[in-house]
């Protein structure tokens, strides 16, 4: 019996480790191109956007659409997986309207400055999320997520002017 019961684990072990594949990353990488050409060519702003964030940064999600309280104001989505594994994204919009601040903060409320590259930032806290946030000349930027204050600084900082489309 001891003999049957390890030639059948032996079997079971030699089919289990032929059908065993390895699990892909869940993570979908997209291309954000599209959504920041688009924001380029119809924005009546001028538009920035992350550039050269270091390696682990993998981008989830990229859109130029409205948002339910952004109003009639597109809204310049990107969203990313940070090198820790957490949520952070970049949203940039003319709509500066309290719903759509707390639309993209998670409710989150103003809790003291912090300065990136220079640059003075709201932080803003909700119990999910963490967000910096700048209105300037009549854009509204938002950096925010689950991720630490470091990745979003880090994020934040990487924001530069989107280059602008030849005629």
């Amino acid at each position: 019996m001891i003999r049957s019961l390890a030639v059948v684990l032996v079997v079971v072990a030699g089919v289990l480790l032929l059908a065993w594949r390895p699990q892909p990353d869940p993570v979908r990488v997209v291309e954000v191109t599209p959504a920041v050409t688009r924001a380029v060519m119809q924005a009546t702003f001028d538009v920035v956007a992350p550039t050269g964030l270091p390696d682990g940064w993998r981008p989830t999600s990229a859109r130029w659409e409205t948002t339910e309280d952004s109003g009639a104001e597109p809204v310049l989505h990107i969203g990313y997986v940070t090198p820790a594994d957490q949520y952070a994204q970049f949203s940039l919009s003319a709509s500066d309207a309290p719903a759509y601040l707390d639309e993209q903060t998670g409710g989150g409320r103003g809790d003291g400055l912090m300065a990136v590259g220079g640059v003075a930032w709201q932080a803003w806290e909700s119990p999910e999320r963490r967000s910096l946030v700048r209105v300037e000349d009549g854009v509204t930027t938002v950096v925010s997520g689950g991720a630490a204050w470091e990745e979003l600084v880090v994020l934040a900082g990487s924001l530069q002017p989107a280059p602008a489309l030849e005629p």
